[in-house]
C-alpha cells in the first residue's frame, strides 16, 4: 500500500458534496489525486460543480488529517483500497454514476472479466425461498464454476446465497453496510471469515461509520454495479431488494425475479417487477444464464406449443399465436390482435407465469425457450 498516494485519494473521498461526477471533474483537471490539494481557490471554483464552500473543505486540512487515520486503521487491518481512477477498481462499477470514490477490500476483488451475479431478497424468506436460493446457485456452479456471486451478507436471502456458494466452491463478495471496524450481523461472522477466503468483503464506508439503516440503502448501488445482472428472489412491494432491483435497472444491468403466488407477501414485489417489465421471470438458473449468454451451443433450443393440460382463454391464444422467439413490443401485440394494452399486458403476465412466454427489458416479449440437453 502506497500510503503518499493514498492520502489525498481518501481525503478526496472524505470531503462531503464530492461524489463521482465532481470527482471526474477535478480529475480532469488535475494529474493525480495529490495534485487537486495543490490547487489555489481561485482555481478550483472555475472546475464544475466546485463552488467557494466546497473549495473551502477541499484546502481544509482537516481531511488530510481524517486520511492519515484511516491509513494506519488500514495497515492494522490488512485491508486495501481502491480508488475510482486507478486500474485496481472494478470495472463494472466505475461506470456508475455514483460509484463510490474509494472502495475498501478484505480478501479478492472481483476479476475484470467473470461472470458475475448478485443475487438479494427478504430478509424473512419462506423455507421454499431458502431452499430455491441453494439450489439455483448450486445449478449455477455445476455448469459454470467460474461465475461469481454478490450479496450483502444481511439475514435472509443474503446468507443463503453466500453459503451456498461456499459449499459450491464459487467466488463470492459480500458488500458491506458498514465500515471495518465491525461486522454486522455478528452472527454471520464465520461466514464472513470463509468469505475472506473464498472471496471478498468490500465496503464504500470507512472505518468507524456504523450500520445505519441509511447506510445499507447506499450500500445496494455496489450490489448492483459490481454485476452482470441482479436477481430477486422473494421481496415484499418494499424493501432494500427491490432498490438494488432498481438501481441495477438504472445502470443498464438485467434484472430477473422469481415469481409466486399471487397472495403471497413475500412474492409481491417479484411479481410486480415481472407486471411491469422491470425484471425478467425466470423459473431456474438454466433460464437465467441461458438470457445472459453464458450457456449455448450445447443446447438444442425449441419452440414449445401450449402445453395441452394449460387452460388458455380465447384471448391468450390469439396473443400466444403472434408470439413467436423474435421480441415483440406490446403494443405491436395489442395492434395485431386488436385488443387495448391493458387487457393485453394482463394476459401476458397471465401467459409468462404459465411458462409459455417471456418478458424482455423495453415491454418487449418472445416465446419462452426450453433446452434439453443434447
Amino acid at each position: 500500500m502506497d500510503n503518499e498516494n493514498l492520502i489525498p485519494k481518501l481525503a478526496l473521498a472524505l470531503i462531503p458534496g464530492i461524489g463521482a461526477g465532481t470527482a471526474r471533474s477535478l480529475m480532469a483537471r488535475c494529474e493525480n489525486a495529490e495534485s487537486v490539494f495543490s490547487l489555489k481557490k481561485r482555481d478550483l471554483i472555475t472546475i464544475p460543480g466546485i463552488g467557494t464552500q466546497l473549495a473551502d473543505r477541499i484546502l481544509s486540512p482537516d481531511v488530510i488529517t481524517r486520511a492519515e487515520q484511516e491509513i494506519r486503521f488500514l495497515q492494522k487491518e490488512k485491508i486495501e483500497a481502491h480508488f475510482l481512477f486507478d486500474p485496481d477498481y472494478p470495472p463494472a462499477l466505475s461506470q456508475c454514476t455514483d460509484a463510490p470514490i474509494v472502495i475498501f477490500s478484505r480478501g479478492e476483488m472481483p476479476q475484470p472479466g467473470r461472470r458475475t451475479l448478485s443475487i438479494v431478497g427478504t430478509r424473512n424468506p419462506t423455507s421454499q425461498g431458502k431452499q430455491f436460493t441453494r439450489n439455483l446457485v448450486s445449478e449455477i456452479a455445476a455448469r459454470d464454476p467460474t461465475v461469481i456471486i454478490v450479496s450483502g451478507l444481511a439475514y435472509g436471502i443474503d446468507i443463503q446465497a453466500h453459503q451456498a456458494a461456499l459449499d459450491c466452491g464459487l467466488m463470492t463478495i459480500a458488500v458491506l453496510g458498514h465500515g471495518f471496524h465491525t461486522l454486522y450481523p455478528a452472527v454471520h461472522r464465520s461466514t464472513a471469515s470463509r468469505i475472506i477466503n473464498q472471496g471478498g468483503l468490500i465496503s464504500d464506508f470507512f472505518s468507524y461509520n456504523l450500520p445505519e439503516p441509511k447506510n445499507f440503502i447506499r450500500r445496494n448501488r455496489i450490489i448492483a454495479g459490481l454485476s452482470e445482472a441482479t436477481l430477486v428472489i422473494e421481496s415484499g412491494i418494499k424493501g432494500g431488494a427491490m432498490v438494488t432491483a432498481e438501481m441495477a435497472g438504472s445502470y443498464d444491468r438485467d434484472v430477473f425475479a422469481v415469481p409466486g403466488r399471487p397472495d403471497d407477501p413475500m412474492s409481491a414485489g417479484c411479481n410486480f417487477m415481472i407486471r411491469t417489465n422491470q425484471a425478467c421471470l425466470i423459473n431456474n438458473a438454466g433460464e437465467l444464464m441461458y438470457s445472459e449468454g453464458w450457456i449455448q451451443g450445447d443446447r438444442a433450443v425449441t419452440v414449445p406449443q401450449p402445453d395441452l393440460f394449460i387452460s388458455l382463454s380465447e384471448e391468450e391464444k390469439q396473443i400466444l399465436d403472434k408470439i413467436t422467439t423474435e421480441p415483440i413490443l406490446l403494443d405491436q401485440v395489442s395492434r395485431l390482435v386488436k385488443i387495448p394494452v391493458q387487457l393485453v399486458s394482463a394476459h401476458l403476465l397471465s401467459l409468462e407465469f404459465k411458462g409459455l412466454i417471456k418478458s424482455i427489458p423495453g415491454q418487449q416479449y418472445s416465446r419462452q425457450i426450453r433446452n434439453r440437453l443434447l
